[in-house]
């Protein structure tokens, strides 16, 4: 009698939590599924990494994990020859009177989701005819990917001002090394990352899969795609190495609630507190000695640098009810340190607000969360006369030109 209770029990458990979890589904930030199903996705992708369609804009890359193809072409996109955003070549050195800024980052810096002509570097060009803005976006980057990119390319076309861009998913970035860890439905891309060794230094941990044959082999056993989390923050054990999770509802279902609160809540290590980012989590140390290095970076090829914040629509909308926002905390340590940057959430804040869309979003944001045409105004607006006022002559390299007052809210 009692083993037939429990028996009941665990059926009416599982249907329960199945049918939770279908319901719930919505609302999950990371869905809630098998290891079957996320190694099954994850080879599916991983084919289509290593046998490219002609259309795809993606390519993985050794040093940054991926960038975008240098000549694709599409509907709303163009990648030049010289792996920017752009249907231009740009000369080794701009023209006289020209102020050339070199923008790295991620989406945001991009312009994802709009078109060539609607993304902000090129409404700036337009706006401010002497200004060139390349744009070294790219998709999914953090800012330790974009940095790296500075170091490899950023002084090949001698740009006066370097910008690096910030967005709010950018500092979970920062210590993970293999995407759908972050989440199971992202793409099966690996990115190098920066950590700190015994003395508080940055270093650099290197793409671990730098050829295509090394994701082959996840191919041949998917499973052993956990050992990339040795490195990576974001790897969560309780899911891939519960041998429960697989054969029981009840156990992914109570999982994932208790890593969202540990998350959360509990985690020493965790992204958020108080509303605003954790100063004292590893993400955002190493974000903050990410932006001291790329000062000095790019202070040593006698340019000027410039972080510069794009918030998001949460961002935004924190700002415009005078909230305290989840920037807050970064912007204050910029300013601390002497950083120079312009914190683009002011500017929403004082815009008109658009329309909104059929979607019943903000005007400034699409469904993918990044700006709008609409948007990206906001940004070219405010930024492009940030740039024209730092237009002085370039740093001598291991000096730092003084901020300009007024660039934070």
């Amino acid at each position: 009698m009692l083993a037939t209770r429990v028996a009941l029990i665990l059926i009416a458990s599982e249907g329960a939590s199945l049918l939770t979890i279908r319901l719930t589904r919505p609302l999950q930030r990371d869905e809630i599924r098998t290891t079957r199903d996320i190694f099954g996705e994850q080879s599916a992708r991983i084919r289509r990494l290593l046998a490219p369609a002609p259309s795809d804009v993606v390519a993985l890359d050794p040093l940054l994990g991926w960038r975008y193809v240098a000549g694709h072409q599409d509907a709303w996109n163009t990648i030049s020859a010289q792996g920017l955003r752009s249907s231009r070549s740009y000369t080794a050195t701009p023209g006289a009177g020209v102020v050339r800024v070199a923008a790295f980052g991620d989406s945001f810096v991009y312009g994802s989701e709009v078109p060539d002509s609607a993304a902000w570097p090129r409404v700036i060009e337009r706006a401010f005819p002497r200004v060139e803005v390349l744009n070294y976006g790219v998709g999914g980057y953090g800012v330790d990917q974009a940095y790296l990119r500075f170091r490899a390319e950023g002084a090949a076309l001698a740009p006066r001002l370097v910008i690096i861009g910030f967005a709010t998913d950018d500092l979970r970035r920062v210590d993970n090394v293999y995407r759908r860890f972050i989440s199971n439905r992202e793409y099966p891309l690996v990115k190098p990352r920066f950590a700190f060794d015994a003395r508080g230094e940055l270093v650099l941990l290197p793409n671990p899969l730098p050829r295509p044959a090394d994701y082959a082999r996840y191919l041949r056993s998917p499973a052993s795609i956990t050992e990339l989390g040795a490195n990576d923050d974001w790897y969560r054990a309780a899911i891939y190495e519960d041998p429960l999770y697989d054969y029981s509802a009840t156990v992914r279902l109570l999982t994932n609630v208790w890593v969202g609160l540990r998350d959360r809540f509990l985690w020493h290590n965790r992204l958020f507190r108080h509303g605003a980012f954790n100063p004292s989590c590893t993400a955002f140390q190493i974000q903050m000695a990410l932006f001291v290095d790329f000062v000095a970076a790019v202070e040593r090829v006698g340019a000027r640098p410039l972080v510069v914040i794009f918030p998001d629509e949460k961002a935004v909308a924190q700002a415009r009810r005078g909230s305290r926002a989840v920037l807050a905390t970064l912007v204050e340590r910029l300013a601390e340190r002497g950083i120079d940057y312009v914190d683009l959430t002011r500017a929403f804040v004082l815009a008109v607000t658009p329309p909104q869309s059929a979607g019943g979003l903000h005007g400034w944001f699409l469904p993918g969360g990044h700006y709008s045409a609409a948007g990206n105004r906001v940004v070219a607006q405010a930024l492009g006369p940030e740039i024209l006022a730092r237009a002085t002559p370039a740093t001598t390299p291991g000096t730092r030109a003084p901020a300009r007052p007024g660039s934070a809210p």
